[in-house]
């Protein structure tokens, strides 16, 4: 049986439809996390980072993918350090290719978030270790939100559908066209 990776999903990333968009498989297993330590924050299109990342699979900055992609009013949850914070979200169970879409989702290879690892708290008190992304430093957002009680969906869900399967073809037609390079060779260690 291959490696499972524990994702923490918060905002879109915690409903089983997005992660069955992102990831392609509808049978994911999962369950209730608490992320303590963090707040839930919402992002504006104008916010994200409009730079070329040095880890950027192709050249462009995650703004233009974005605007390429969503219309101007496009938000988006992240997260960043709090001690007083708590975000609720799901706890999911993931291949290490199913993790590398998420993070290609999340465009962190692009600039735009960066891997986190962190704690959760399961519904029967068990703490886990688990990947999530989060806000890079110096980055701004809109504002803050309640993360324990909060909408799923900032953009329109057939919206997400559309761009998330877009964009794990894109991600897995870059995976074949490398030359020399299998699926399992691109999965990347987080550090």
């Amino acid at each position: 049986m291959a490696e499972k990776i524990l994702y923490f999903g918060y905002g879109a990333n915690r409903d089983p439809k997005m992660m069955e968009w992102i990831t392609g498989n509808p049978n994911l297993k999962a369950r209730p996390g608490v992320l303590k330590g963090y707040n839930l924050c919402v992002q504006r299109l104008d916010q994200v980072p409009d730079t070329v990342a040095e880890t950027a699979p192709v050249p462009s900055t995650p703004r233009k993918i974005l605007e390429d992609n969503w219309p101007s009013t496009f938000t988006s949850y992240i997260i960043r350090e709090d001690p007083e914070g708590e975000v609720t979200g799901t706890i999911w169970e993931l291949t290490p290719q199913e993790r590398e879409l998420v993070r290609d989702w999340e465009l962190i290879d692009f600039g735009w978030y960066r891997d986190l690892r962190v704690k959760v708290i399961t519904e029967d008190g068990q703490e886990l270790e688990v990947q999530t992304e989060g806000l890079r430093d110096g980055q701004k957002f809109e504002k803050e939100v309640d993360g324990t009680n909060y909408e799923t969906w900032l953009n329109p869900p057939l919206e997400f559908k559309k761009i998330a399967t877009k964009s794990r073809e894109e991600y897995t037609q870059r995976l074949q066209s490398q030359e020399g390079s299998t699926i399992s060779g691109e999965v990347k260690e987080l550090s």
